[in-house]
């Protein structure tokens, strides 16, 4: 039997927006129309008008592998090599003020490292501001903050 003639399942709101947060979570699902799709294969027949509302009440988002729900990430794990290669490539100068770290990078790329640095699992790093070419950490003292120059220095293959 061709799934795609099977007659449509009557199914309220509940149970469309059930089966959409079943297939999100169960497979990667990169677009509306590849959703549409997949409901239908299961007899539920929904407009692309439907499905955006249901999405939006769902709160689902799309992510870098598709569409995701609320309170999962479907972000690959972070490491400490991203950030290794933003570092060996977009450092200008590191300087320590106080309990602040001070990256100077090339222009434009100091979100990208602070996106690393938020993602990293640096126990030191509490958070992190950035501008075009400015990037200040925070960290609880300025112990810490010596301590993680010399992280960051490491991981840049600054020689010291």
């Amino acid at each position: 039997m061709n799934v795609r003639n099977r007659e449509p399942v009557p199914v309220g709101k509940q149970g469309r927006q059930q089966l959409i947060c079943d297939l999100i979570a169960t497979q990667e699902v990169h677009s509306q129309e590849q959703l549409v799709e997949l409901l239908a294969e299961r007899g539920v027949e929904t407009t692309q008008t439907t499905l955006s509302r249901d999405l939006a009440e769902l709160k689902v988002y799309k992510g870098p592998n598709g569409y995701a729900l609320p309170n999962t990430d479907l972000t690959p794990a972070p490491t400490t090599n991203e950030l290794k290669r933003a570092l060996e490539t977009l450092l200008v100068s590191i300087e320590q003020a106080s309990n602040l770290v001070v990256l100077k990078t090339r222009p434009g790329r100091a979100q990208m490292i602070g996106y690393e640095l938020d993602r990293s699992s640096l126990s030191r790093v509490v958070g992190t501001l950035a501008g075009d070419d400015t990037l200040f950490i925070a960290t609880r003292s300025d112990a810490d903050a010596a301590d993680l120059i010399e992280e960051l220095q490491e991981l840049a293959g600054v020689r010291r």
